[in-house]
């Protein structure tokens, strides 16, 4: 079997798969929430932690996490546990505080974005504020290490790793045998494992391996598979080409592309990522220049940032966190970030160095560029359309923004 014959009869298969269901039919990749660990997850997570449980306690869904994430044995038989979804004290903010007369749970959860500073560190210092034994759990899709500047002194003997793609799995796997078959709190718990299943890559994956039948067909597959990463690769690079050029053009600012390595940022490490950014205000304090800049980068999805930075006399760039410049320069601070509340972003986030949201594209729909999503594979057909669409956003954002009362003339890479 050629690559034509192979490629034919994969576009065919295609069409049949998408007539059957597939994990990414559930209601939150609809819309686009899949990845929302504030607005989604912890919602979700919530409301089943806290289902009303039955009198002898024996289906408690809430019981049951506690014994998923190995709580003490001599501690579940508490009296009461009050649920807290996102617990406020005076050094942060906690995604979930379980908390008895005897114990607390306190769980980060982290689904992409990166830790704040000694961040772990301060729950810790909650935890042990309350003075009661104590676990602190940090969530994640797969279950890894947080960053060291997160972790900071905290006490490790009391700090523990936890999954959705085992932990919560196999949570909601339980909470199904609790609840009544084909009702609406059993649909919406499949609704929900289907999403975790398609956020951790474990969903159901319907295949086309039976069209390779010998070697001929085999070698024609790895041929167009290569293919396919040229192509996409390329087309990535074409269309944030191209949304540069758009996005400069509107708004007569000048728009400086990163330069990376396309094989780096595919097969490497997350950094560089390509994208590019536009200068919007600017300040010299000392002997360096501070300045207030947008960007737009495609790490997984594309999305819009905003923060600040600094530029040595020898050129060098330093990313500076929004507590450091409101210390520089509270006025310059204030001004910019003043008129970020006047953008009416969707679902902006903040983190200590950086405000941002996604960009969607016509159809509601993220570009994911490290999993080639079906909204970045049809940019091969829609480019122009999605480009014109997108660098309208984006415009439309900085011009809020007005112009700096000099010009900038040099684009600092």
């Amino acid at each position: 079997m050629d690559t034509k014959e192979l490629l034919d009869k994969a576009k065919e298969r295609r069409y049949e798969l998408s007539l059957m269901d597939a994990e990414d039919d559930n209601i939150l990749y609809v819309l686009n929430r899949e990845f929302d660990e504030t607005h989604t997850h912890s919602k979700l997570i919530y409301y089943l932690l806290s289902t009303p449980e039955k009198r002898d306690k024996s289906d408690s869904f809430l019981l049951a996490f506690l014994k998923k994430i190995h709580v003490p044995e001599e501690f579940l038989d508490a009296d009461k546990w009050t649920i807290y979804r996102e617990r406020s004290f005076d050094d942060g903010r906690i995604d979930f505080v379980i908390e008895s007369s005897k114990y607390v749970v306190a769980i980060e959860m982290k689904l992409g974005v990166g830790d704040g500073s000694h961040q772990l560190e301060r729950y810790d210092r909650f935890c042990k504020s309350r003075r009661k034994e104590y676990g602190l759990y940090y969530l994640t899709l797969d279950g890894r290490e947080p960053s060291e500047q997160s972790v900071g002194r905290l006490d490790k003997d009391h700090f523990y790793c936890i999954s959705f793609e085992k932990h919560i799995m196999e949570w909601l796997a339980e909470c199904l045998t609790y609840t009544k078959h084909g009702g609406y709190k059993y649909s919406f718990i499949m609704q929900y494992m289907a999403a975790v299943r398609q956020i951790t890559g474990k969903g159901t994956v319907f295949g086309m391996s039976d069209l390779i039948k010998d070697s001929e067909s085999a070698f024609a597959a790895i041929e167009l598979y290569k293919e396919f990463q040229n192509a996409m690769a390329d087309t990535m690079l074409t269309f944030m080409d191209h949304l540069t050029g758009y996005v400069a053009k509107a708004t007569k600012r000048e728009c400086c592309p990163y330069d990376i390595d396309i094989d780096e940022y595919y097969f490497g490490s997350r950094k560089p990522t390509p994208g590019f950014y536009a200068v919007l205000d600017e300040i010299p304090i000392g002997t360096m220049t501070y300045r207030f800049w947008v960007c737009v980068e495609v790490g997984e999805n594309l999305f819009i940032g905003f923060g600040f930075d600094r530029v040595k006399l020898n050129g060098d760039e330093e990313s500076v966190d929004f507590d450091e410049m409101r210390k520089k320069n509270a006025a310059f601070y204030d001004k910019c970030t003043a008129k970020i509340e006047t953008l009416h972003i969707r679902d902006f986030k903040k983190e200590n160095s950086l405000w941002w949201a996604f960009i969607e594209n016509t159809k509601g729909q993220r570009l994911n560029f490290k999993r080639w999503s079906s909204s970045v594979v049809e940019l091969i057909d829609d480019m122009d359309i999605q480009v014109e669409y997108i660098g309208d956003y984006v415009a439309d954002k900085i011009k809020k923004f007005g112009y700096m009362e000099e010009p900038f003339e040099v684009c600092h890479l």
